[in-house]
């Protein structure tokens, strides 16, 4: 009896316990199903399995707050937009305004040479005319007498001196140093171009005044260079032109010259042998 009455005491205290373990038992398989269930879900939506994130997408913008939300953002983006396109409307219209102003400076600039290039074909139309001309009157007085063409030359070097000058420069130097022989030497000094005590003479201008000069009269030419050896600058020419003659041509010229002017002359060709 006894025995029986301590078994029946532990079956009593037992069955709590086993409620309890039960309860704990059922809660741990909930548990795990509603983790695999879960876990199956996220797997169905993120892997889009059966279309459950489209079905899950489109059940989130039915309701109130995605569709705030959508609308928010809807709004926001087409400010976005027309901020854009306002901001490229206006650099359209800074490039329109700067293609207009490129297009007028284009057409001035057109306009522009085409005056000059009409300028610069009345300038060179002008130029041959006075070249045929000069070339013309040069053929006439080197085929007339050379005093009647010293004439001339001496009321056209009145006129217009380098006009003169071009046509001598024209004259074959032989016939235009019997014609400057029958020239003043102070109008032969203005004609030759040697006026401008300032002005250089270069190595070309030298080699045609030494030609015409080699064929002057000595006398002629001395008293020329005598007229031009007051200015030093004239002088340097009269003692370059005097140095590039041949030795018998400079030395008649010379002996032509006064005894002081000779004596000056001889020094400074000297001084550059």
């Amino acid at each position: 009896m006894a025995e029986t009455k301590v078994v029946e005491d532990l079956t009593t205290e037992n069955k709590p316990k086993k409620k309890e373990k039960k309860k704990r038992k059922g809660l741990l398989i909930f548990l795990i199903i509603f983790l695999i269930l879960a876990g199956a879900s996220f797997a169905a939506v993120y892997f889009n399995l059966f279309g459950a994130k489209n079905a899950l997408d489109v059940f989130l913008k039915k309701t109130p707050f995605a569709k705030s939300t959508n609308k928010t953002q809807t709004v926001d983006m087409q400010k976005v937009y027309e901020k854009q396109i306002a901001d490229l409307q206006k650099q359209k219209e800074a490039l329109k305004s700067k293609l207009s102003l490129l297009e007028k400076q284009n057409a001035n600039l057109q306009k522009q040479i085409e005056d000059l290039t009409v300028k610069i074909t009345d300038l060179t139309s002008k130029q041959l005319d006075a070249q045929n001309k000069t070339k013309y009157f040069a053929s006439l007085l080197q085929n007339m007498d050379s005093k009647k063409a010293a004439k001339i030359l001496e009321n056209l070097l009145d006129t217009d001196s380098q006009v003169a000058n071009d046509v001598l420069s024209a004259i074959p130097s032989e016939t235009a140093s019997e014609i400057l022989s029958n020239i003043a030497p102070e109008k032969t000094i203005k004609l030759l171009g040697i006026s401008n005590s300032n002005q250089k003479t270069n190595s070309e201008d030298i080699s045609i005044l030494t030609n015409i000069y080699k064929n002057i009269d000595p006398k002629v030419a001395a008293s020329i260079f005598e007229n031009m050896m007051s200015d030093n600058t004239k002088y340097a020419l009269v003692i370059r032109i005097l140095k590039s003659l041949d030795t018998k041509t400079s030395s008649q010229i010379i002996s032509n010259m006064s005894a002081e002017n000779a004596a000056k002359v001889t020094s400074s060709l000297s001084a550059l042998r």
